[in-house]
Protein backbone atom coordinates (compact mmCIF):
# COMPACT_ATOMS: atom_id res chain seq x y z
CA UNK A 1 0.00 0.00 0.00
CA UNK A 2 1.47 3.55 -0.64
CA UNK A 3 2.79 5.54 1.97
CA UNK A 4 3.00 2.87 4.53
CA UNK A 5 5.83 2.37 6.75
CA UNK A 6 7.93 -0.53 6.58
CA UNK A 7 8.73 -2.17 9.14
CA UNK A 8 12.57 -2.43 10.35
CA UNK A 9 13.64 -5.85 11.41
CA UNK A 10 17.53 -7.40 11.29
CA UNK A 11 18.25 -10.62 9.52
CA UNK A 12 20.91 -13.14 9.96
CA UNK A 13 21.70 -16.09 7.63
CA UNK A 14 21.30 -19.10 8.65
CA UNK A 15 24.69 -21.13 9.28
CA UNK A 16 26.61 -24.04 9.43
CA UNK A 17 28.57 -25.65 12.85
CA UNK A 18 29.77 -28.41 14.22
CA UNK A 19 27.97 -29.60 17.08
CA UNK A 20 28.07 -32.49 19.23
CA UNK A 21 24.90 -33.87 20.47
CA UNK A 22 24.70 -34.74 23.99
CA UNK A 23 22.35 -37.00 25.48
CA UNK A 24 20.93 -36.69 29.23
CA UNK A 25 19.04 -39.64 30.70
CA UNK A 26 17.95 -40.81 34.23
CA UNK A 27 19.29 -44.44 34.88
CA UNK A 28 19.57 -47.46 38.02
CA UNK A 29 22.83 -48.71 39.07
CA UNK A 30 22.47 -52.22 39.32
CA UNK A 31 24.90 -54.89 40.03
CA UNK A 32 27.22 -56.57 37.49
CA UNK A 33 25.63 -59.88 39.62
CA UNK A 34 23.43 -60.48 42.35
CA UNK A 35 21.97 -63.72 44.21
CA UNK A 36 20.84 -64.67 47.24
CA UNK A 37 23.06 -67.38 48.83
CA UNK A 38 20.60 -69.93 50.03
CA UNK A 39 20.54 -74.08 51.21
CA UNK A 40 19.63 -76.54 49.18
CA UNK A 41 19.10 -78.98 51.67
CA UNK A 42 17.65 -79.08 55.47
CA UNK A 43 20.00 -79.03 58.13
CA UNK A 44 21.47 -77.02 60.65
CA UNK A 45 24.17 -73.97 60.65
CA UNK A 46 27.14 -75.42 62.72
CA UNK A 47 29.73 -72.52 61.58
CA UNK A 48 29.54 -68.87 59.80
CA UNK A 49 32.33 -67.88 58.30
CA UNK A 50 31.85 -64.31 57.25
CA UNK A 51 30.39 -61.04 58.85
CA UNK A 52 27.80 -58.81 57.63
CA UNK A 53 28.69 -56.84 53.84
CA UNK A 54 32.25 -58.72 54.04
CA UNK A 55 34.22 -58.55 50.52
CA UNK A 56 34.65 -62.41 50.06
CA UNK A 57 36.17 -64.24 46.32
CA UNK A 58 34.87 -66.93 44.90
CA UNK A 59 34.87 -70.18 46.26
CA UNK A 60 35.47 -69.01 49.81
CA UNK A 61 33.68 -71.02 52.77
CA UNK A 62 30.38 -68.89 54.31
CA UNK A 63 28.36 -71.27 55.71
CA UNK A 64 29.02 -74.84 57.48
CA UNK A 65 25.81 -76.75 58.13
CA UNK A 66 25.99 -79.96 60.32
CA UNK A 67 27.03 -83.28 57.92
CA UNK A 68 27.95 -85.71 60.31
CA UNK A 69 24.92 -88.15 59.92
CA UNK A 70 26.03 -87.91 56.09
CA UNK A 71 29.59 -88.78 56.52
CA UNK A 72 28.46 -91.58 58.69
CA UNK A 73 26.38 -92.39 55.56
CA UNK A 74 29.16 -92.37 53.77
CA UNK A 75 31.58 -94.59 55.35
CA UNK A 76 29.06 -97.20 55.18
CA UNK A 77 28.17 -96.46 51.29
CA UNK A 78 31.56 -96.59 51.04
CA UNK A 79 31.76 -99.97 52.40
CA UNK A 80 28.71 -101.53 51.04
CA UNK A 81 30.43 -100.09 47.49
CA UNK A 82 33.99 -102.57 48.15
CA UNK A 83 31.97 -105.79 48.93
CA UNK A 84 29.40 -105.30 45.71
CA UNK A 85 32.81 -104.90 43.35
CA UNK A 86 34.29 -108.49 45.20
CA UNK A 87 30.83 -110.07 44.59
CA UNK A 88 31.07 -108.16 41.23
CA UNK A 89 34.69 -109.77 40.50
CA UNK A 90 33.60 -112.88 41.50
CA UNK A 91 30.54 -113.63 39.99
CA UNK A 92 32.54 -112.87 36.82
CA UNK A 93 35.33 -115.57 37.15
CA UNK A 94 32.56 -118.01 37.87
CA UNK A 95 30.54 -116.61 34.48
CA UNK A 96 33.72 -116.72 32.15
CA UNK A 97 33.73 -120.59 33.07
CA UNK A 98 30.29 -121.15 32.62
CA UNK A 99 29.52 -122.14 36.09
CA UNK A 100 26.60 -119.84 36.61
CA UNK A 101 23.86 -118.09 34.51
CA UNK A 102 24.25 -114.73 32.93
CA UNK A 103 21.41 -113.41 34.45
CA UNK A 104 23.15 -113.74 37.62
CA UNK A 105 25.95 -111.46 37.16
CA UNK A 106 23.13 -108.70 35.67
CA UNK A 107 21.51 -108.84 38.76
CA UNK A 108 24.63 -108.19 40.56
CA UNK A 109 26.12 -105.50 38.17
CA UNK A 110 22.68 -103.64 38.64
CA UNK A 111 23.35 -103.58 42.56
CA UNK A 112 26.99 -102.49 42.17
CA UNK A 113 25.60 -99.61 39.69
CA UNK A 114 23.16 -98.79 42.78
CA UNK A 115 25.77 -98.99 45.40
CA UNK A 116 27.63 -96.18 43.05
CA UNK A 117 24.92 -93.95 43.05
CA UNK A 118 23.70 -93.68 46.35
CA UNK A 119 27.29 -92.62 47.45
CA UNK A 120 27.29 -90.42 44.83
CA UNK A 121 23.98 -88.84 46.31
CA UNK A 122 25.77 -88.87 50.00
CA UNK A 123 28.66 -87.30 48.37
CA UNK A 124 26.95 -84.40 47.15
CA UNK A 125 24.73 -84.16 50.41
CA UNK A 126 28.37 -83.51 52.24
CA UNK A 127 29.39 -81.09 49.07
CA UNK A 128 25.61 -78.96 49.39
CA UNK A 129 26.71 -78.62 53.17
CA UNK A 130 29.82 -76.46 52.32
CA UNK A 131 27.91 -73.34 51.11
CA UNK A 132 30.60 -70.89 49.29
CA UNK A 133 30.69 -68.02 47.49
CA UNK A 134 29.66 -68.57 44.06
CA UNK A 135 31.49 -65.06 42.59
CA UNK A 136 33.95 -62.26 43.45
CA UNK A 137 31.71 -60.11 45.23
CA UNK A 138 30.24 -58.52 48.26
CA UNK A 139 27.61 -59.77 51.03
CA UNK A 140 24.83 -58.41 52.19
CA UNK A 141 23.43 -58.57 55.98
CA UNK A 142 23.77 -61.94 57.63
CA UNK A 143 20.13 -63.50 58.53
CA UNK A 144 21.18 -66.73 60.25
CA UNK A 145 22.62 -67.28 63.05
CA UNK A 146 24.73 -71.01 64.34
CA UNK A 147 22.35 -73.37 64.99
CA UNK A 148 19.82 -72.44 63.12
CA UNK A 149 17.92 -75.17 60.68
CA UNK A 150 18.53 -74.17 57.17
CA UNK A 151 15.75 -75.65 54.54
CA UNK A 152 15.63 -75.22 50.80
CA UNK A 153 15.53 -71.23 49.67
CA UNK A 154 16.25 -69.93 53.03
CA UNK A 155 18.05 -66.78 52.60
CA UNK A 156 21.40 -66.44 54.50
CA UNK A 157 23.00 -63.67 53.03
CA UNK A 158 23.13 -61.92 49.52
CA UNK A 159 26.19 -61.02 47.42
CA UNK A 160 26.82 -58.60 45.04
CA UNK A 161 29.32 -58.09 42.52
CA UNK A 162 29.66 -54.63 42.23
CA UNK A 163 33.22 -54.23 41.06
CA UNK A 164 31.59 -52.84 37.97
CA UNK A 165 28.20 -51.14 38.05
CA UNK A 166 25.41 -51.62 35.15
CA UNK A 167 22.96 -48.65 34.56
CA UNK A 168 19.43 -49.22 33.07
CA UNK A 169 17.98 -46.44 31.60
CA UNK A 170 14.78 -45.72 29.53
CA UNK A 171 15.60 -43.85 26.02
CA UNK A 172 12.50 -41.69 24.29
CA UNK A 173 12.48 -44.02 20.62
CA UNK A 174 13.19 -40.72 18.66
CA UNK A 175 16.86 -41.37 19.25
CA UNK A 176 17.24 -44.96 18.74
CA UNK A 177 18.74 -44.59 15.67
CA UNK A 178 21.38 -42.17 17.71
CA UNK A 179 22.49 -45.30 19.80
CA UNK A 180 24.87 -48.45 19.78
CA UNK A 181 26.86 -50.56 22.02
CA UNK A 182 29.60 -48.40 20.33
CA UNK A 183 28.42 -45.39 22.50
CA UNK A 184 30.28 -44.39 25.80
CA UNK A 185 28.48 -42.72 28.53
CA UNK A 186 29.57 -41.05 31.78
CA UNK A 187 27.36 -41.30 34.93
CA UNK A 188 26.95 -38.83 37.84
CA UNK A 189 25.39 -39.29 41.07
CA UNK A 190 24.10 -36.83 43.63
CA UNK A 191 25.55 -38.71 46.03
CA UNK A 192 28.80 -38.44 45.14
CA UNK A 193 29.77 -34.50 43.60
CA UNK A 194 31.87 -33.54 41.03
CA UNK A 195 32.87 -37.39 40.46
CA UNK A 196 32.21 -39.12 37.31
CA UNK A 197 32.35 -42.42 35.73
CA UNK A 198 33.13 -43.81 32.45
CA UNK A 199 31.55 -46.34 30.26
CA UNK A 200 29.86 -47.98 27.65
CA UNK A 201 26.72 -48.95 26.15
CA UNK A 202 26.23 -52.85 26.86
CA UNK A 203 22.37 -53.46 25.40
CA UNK A 204 19.71 -52.22 23.74
CA UNK A 205 16.00 -54.06 24.54
CA UNK A 206 14.92 -55.68 21.61
CA UNK A 207 11.17 -53.99 22.74
CA UNK A 208 9.67 -50.95 22.84
CA UNK A 209 7.40 -49.85 25.80
CA UNK A 210 4.34 -48.97 23.88
CA UNK A 211 2.89 -47.01 27.45
CA UNK A 212 6.43 -44.96 27.43
CA UNK A 213 7.32 -45.28 23.80
CA UNK A 214 10.83 -45.76 25.32
CA UNK A 215 13.46 -48.48 25.20
CA UNK A 216 15.14 -49.86 28.07
CA UNK A 217 19.27 -49.23 27.27
CA UNK A 218 21.81 -50.79 29.92
CA UNK A 219 25.31 -49.40 30.17
CA UNK A 220 28.54 -51.17 31.66
CA UNK A 221 30.92 -48.87 33.89
CA UNK A 222 33.70 -48.96 36.20
CA UNK A 223 33.27 -48.73 39.54
CA UNK A 224 36.74 -49.73 41.30
CA UNK A 225 36.37 -48.27 44.40
CA UNK A 226 33.01 -49.29 45.12
CA UNK A 227 31.63 -45.84 45.77
CA UNK A 228 28.48 -46.72 43.93
CA UNK A 229 25.76 -48.86 45.03
CA UNK A 230 22.88 -51.39 43.40
CA UNK A 231 19.40 -49.11 43.28
CA UNK A 232 21.66 -45.56 43.11
CA UNK A 233 19.97 -42.91 40.99
CA UNK A 234 22.68 -41.88 38.02
CA UNK A 235 22.79 -38.82 36.02
CA UNK A 236 23.90 -40.57 32.51
CA UNK A 237 25.30 -39.21 29.60
CA UNK A 238 25.97 -39.93 26.00
CA UNK A 239 28.26 -37.77 23.64
CA UNK A 240 27.82 -38.56 20.17
CA UNK A 241 30.07 -37.66 17.54
CA UNK A 242 30.28 -34.59 16.03
CA UNK A 243 28.10 -33.44 12.88
CA UNK A 244 27.21 -30.20 10.84
CA UNK A 245 23.88 -28.37 12.18
CA UNK A 246 22.15 -25.49 11.00
CA UNK A 247 21.98 -22.56 13.46
CA UNK A 248 20.00 -19.67 14.31
CA UNK A 249 19.86 -17.21 16.60
CA UNK A 250 17.02 -18.02 19.98
CA UNK A 251 15.64 -14.40 18.87
CA UNK A 252 14.56 -15.72 15.71
CA UNK A 253 12.46 -18.52 16.92
CA UNK A 254 8.80 -17.88 17.51
CA UNK A 255 6.28 -19.94 19.21
CA UNK A 256 2.56 -20.85 18.65
CA UNK A 257 1.37 -23.51 20.82
CA UNK A 258 4.21 -26.76 20.51
CA UNK A 259 4.53 -25.34 16.80
CA UNK A 260 7.92 -23.53 16.04
CA UNK A 261 8.17 -20.76 13.54
CA UNK A 262 11.02 -18.40 12.04
CA UNK A 263 10.63 -15.86 9.59
CA UNK A 264 12.61 -16.11 6.20
CA UNK A 265 13.30 -13.28 4.09
CA UNK A 266 12.36 -13.52 0.72
CA UNK A 267 12.43 -11.09 -2.51
CA UNK A 268 11.02 -8.08 -2.55
CA UNK A 269 11.88 -7.75 1.28
CA UNK A 270 8.95 -9.61 2.30
CA UNK A 271 8.90 -11.96 5.14
CA UNK A 272 7.16 -15.64 5.19
CA UNK A 273 6.82 -17.45 8.03
CA UNK A 274 7.47 -20.76 8.13
CA UNK A 275 7.35 -23.73 10.64
CA UNK A 276 10.66 -25.30 11.41
CA UNK A 277 11.67 -28.23 13.83
CA UNK A 278 13.95 -27.51 16.22
CA UNK A 279 17.29 -30.12 17.76
CA UNK A 280 19.42 -28.52 20.77
CA UNK A 281 20.10 -25.24 21.99
CA UNK A 282 23.63 -23.53 22.12
CA UNK A 283 25.30 -20.43 23.26
CA UNK A 284 22.21 -18.40 22.43
CA UNK A 285 21.46 -20.60 19.41
CA UNK A 286 19.18 -22.92 18.07
CA UNK A 287 19.62 -26.12 15.57
CA UNK A 288 16.64 -26.58 12.82
CA UNK A 289 16.90 -30.15 12.10
CA UNK A 290 14.33 -29.00 9.28
CA UNK A 291 12.14 -25.69 7.47
CA UNK A 292 15.52 -23.94 6.16
CA UNK A 293 18.60 -24.48 4.13
CA UNK A 294 22.06 -22.93 4.72
CA UNK A 295 22.62 -19.56 3.11
CA UNK A 296 18.64 -18.01 4.27
CA UNK A 297 17.97 -15.02 5.86
CA UNK A 298 15.92 -15.13 9.02
CA UNK A 299 14.35 -12.27 10.93
CA UNK A 300 16.49 -12.14 14.44
CA UNK A 301 15.05 -8.74 15.80
CA UNK A 302 11.42 -7.34 15.38
CA UNK A 303 9.98 -10.60 15.41
CA UNK A 304 6.94 -9.87 17.16
CA UNK A 305 6.21 -6.42 15.32
CA UNK A 306 5.55 -8.42 11.90
CA UNK A 307 3.32 -11.00 10.10
CA UNK A 308 3.45 -13.69 7.42
CA UNK A 309 3.85 -11.13 3.82
CA UNK A 310 4.97 -8.48 5.28
CA UNK A 311 7.18 -6.09 3.02
CA UNK A 312 10.45 -4.97 6.08
CA UNK A 313 13.62 -2.56 5.76
CA UNK A 314 16.55 -4.35 6.74
CA UNK A 315 19.25 -2.80 9.30
CA UNK A 316 22.71 -4.65 10.09
CA UNK A 317 23.52 -5.05 13.36
CA UNK A 318 27.29 -6.39 14.67
CA UNK A 319 28.07 -10.01 14.23
CA UNK A 320 27.87 -11.98 16.99
CA UNK A 321 28.95 -15.46 14.92
CA UNK A 322 31.90 -15.83 17.03
CA UNK A 323 29.22 -17.03 19.64
CA UNK A 324 28.90 -20.26 18.67
CA UNK A 325 31.45 -22.47 19.41
CA UNK A 326 33.16 -24.50 16.49
CA UNK A 327 31.82 -22.65 13.87
CA UNK A 328 32.67 -23.56 10.41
Amino acid sequence: MMGQKQLIVSTEPVKISKMQTILEFIGTAVSNESVDITSSITQKVSHINFSDCDFVKKGDVLVQLNVEKQKAFQKQAEINLKEQQRELTRLSSLKDKKIIAEKEYDIQNTKLQDAQAKLAEIEEEIKEGTIVAPFDGMLGIRKISVGSLLTPGTVITTIDDIKKIKIDFPVPEKYLSLINKDCKITATSIALPNKKFYGSVQAISPRISPISRSILVRGIIENDEYLLRPGMMLNVTIQMQDRNALLVPESSISNVGEKHFVFLLGGGNKVKQTEVEIGQRINGYVEIVNGVKAGDSVVTDGVVKISDGDTVQIIQKADNSSAVAGDS
